[in-house]
């Protein structure tokens, strides 16, 4: 007798079309939500940094919302510098915050150039208001951090004497906001396609050592002074070695008196 034929089996489909489609990355530059305000701005810096850069990019608005970004920036700055000159007090009170808030953007602004040719050396396709805006974003940012640390600053500037150790916290903050506040121009060079970012990082330290040889030349940031800035000329790190040894020979003369 003949068996009964088995019902013939579909044929397998491939692996690559059986499996299922992999699901779509979800897209950084998504418009931001409501309207371009100040407190919606720095939010959505916060939140979706690719939203700010889609305003900036295409949104009807850029103008507006890197004024938002700076207006931030300046405020959140001015903040820090008056806690830090909560330290030495007296007309500190004012010309720390000026001198930290003229001091950040003055090194913005001499940056700005070689930040927007360095882009275009790592391939990236951008114009000069785009890179601007990244960089007003990546300095709200830092701003944004320092005005956080700006409560446990002004603890250390009420509870201890040693300018330099004052200087060295200052310090210590502005590195860490700095570094956070750059790693926006990263994440936006990786939005963007690039995979290699020599030449940014390469920009990142020529902004750090910007920004610090800036405080060095508005010099008295934390100390007290009959002048609003020195006129010696003088590299940052022999200006913090200088005040390293001004502060031991304090110590050292304390100690004789005792």
């Amino acid at each position: 007798m003949n068996q009964p034929n088995s019902p013939a089996k579909p044929p397998s489909l491939p692996a690559a079309l059986s499996s299922a489609p992999p699901e779509p990355e979800a897209d950084p530059f998504v418009p931001m939500t409501g309207d371009p305000t100040v407190s919606n701005t720095f939010d959505t810096l916060l939140k979706k940094p690719g939203s700010v850069l889609h305003e900036l990019r295409h949104g009807e608005r850029p103008g507006r919302v890197v004024g938002n970004l700076v207006f931030v920036a300046v405020v959140c700055l001015a903040v820090f510098g008056l806690v830090i000159g909560c330290f030495s007090g007296g007309s500190q009170l004012w010309a720390a915050p000026v001198k930290v808030v003229f001091g950040t953007l003055a090194a913005a602004l001499i940056s700005l150039p070689s930040l927007y040719v360095f882009s275009c050396l790592n391939g990236l396709d951008v114009n000069a208001r785009l890179v601007g805006g990244v960089l007003s974003a990546a300095l709200c940012l830092m701003a944004l951090l320092l005005l956080g640390f700006a409560p446990v600053a002004w603890i250390f500037s009420q509870s201890i004497a040693s300018s330099a150790f004052m200087g060295f916290i200052a310090l210590v903050f502005w590195l860490i906001s700095m570094g956070i506040g750059l790693g926006l121009v990263f994440r936006t060079a990786r939005m963007l396609g690039v995979r290699k970012s020599a030449h940014l990082a390469l920009w990142c330290l020529m902004f750090a050592v910007v920004t610090l040889q800036m405080s060095t030349t508005l010099r008295p940031i934390v100390e007290k002074s009959d002048r609003f800035f020195t006129t010696e000329k003088k590299f940052f790190l022999a200006h913090w070695f200088g005040v390293l040894d001004s502060e031991e020979e304090r110590e050292n003369a304390r100690g004789w008196e005792r």
